[in-house]
């Protein structure tokens, strides 16, 4: 029989674009008194959890999944994980120090959960056949507003070198925190323009960054930089999409 997950969402009003992930069940619910109840009564792989949902924060929602754990483990256990999706690093330093697996909100969810659920992948898409500027998610994001992002787009690109130099110049000095700070920024500038590949080093970027590997953290830094330059050339290719039809 095929795998089929189940992933509960959690104080979410809106869709996280994953609902339509292939042979994955996702169910919502907007309390704690309601997750509880759907727990009990149902297999889930995966909770998905606002930082703050009502008037309780990460970690209460984590105790009180860790309660159900412990109060089920011999007669019906419980083995689904918890993701906290952050919005700030505020909340990504509480998670960090309290030890519960978080993810920015602001990226892209799909291989993360695919992981964590035990999911087969997808087959590994070439350079070829991967966006490197998603224009659906970028145009919704700005409302269609084609004018507007096109010009915002255009201003990275003549400043990119100096967000760039604010990585780069902490790295040279040892100062990672700087330097991972500064690409935490830059990430989500990234994010925002849905510059999939770009995201994706960058990402990349922060974890070496945080191992405090100078080396590597250059070479990547390196790569990323290819990539946005790839961006704009894909960008400057693609006009006809900032057409007001």
């Amino acid at each position: 029989m095929e795998h089929k997950a189940n992933i509960l969402l959690l104080g979410f009003t809106q869709s996280l674009s994953i609902e339509s992930l292939p042979g994955i069940n996702f169910s919502k619910c907007h309390s704690i008194e309601d997750l509880t109840e759907l727990v009990i009564s149902n297999e889930y792989h995966l909770v998905i959890s606002k930082f703050i949902v009502g008037d309780i924060n990460a970690l209460e929602i984590n105790r009180s999944l860790e309660s159900l754990k412990a109060y089920y483990a011999e007669s019906a256990p419980k083995s689904f994980k918890l993701l906290v999706l952050t919005s700030n690093e505020e909340e990504d330093d509480v998670c960090k120090a309290n030890q519960l697996l978080y993810f920015p909100e602001e990226m892209n969810l799909k291989s993360l959960i695919l992981k964590l659920i035990d999911l087969p992948r997808e087959p590994k898409r070439t350079d070829k056949d991967l966006a490197i500027i998603d224009f659906e998610e970028l145009f919704i994001r700005v409302d269609n507003n084609r004018v507007f992002i096109k010009e915002v787009i255009e201003k990275f690109f003549k400043i990119k070198e100096s967000r760039i130099s604010e990585i780069q110049v902490p790295l040279e000095n040892r100062d990672f925190k700087k330097a991972k700070d500064s690409a935490h920024k830059l990430k989500g500038v990234l994010a925002n323009f849905s510059m999939i590949e770009a995201k994706s080093t960058i990402i990349e970027l922060e974890k070496i960054i945080l191992r405090e590997d100078i080396d590597a953290s250059i070479s990547k830094l390196n790569e990323l930089v290819q990539k946005i330059d790839q961006a704009r050339e894909y960008y400057l290719s693609n006009q006809d999409q900032f057409k007001i039809s």
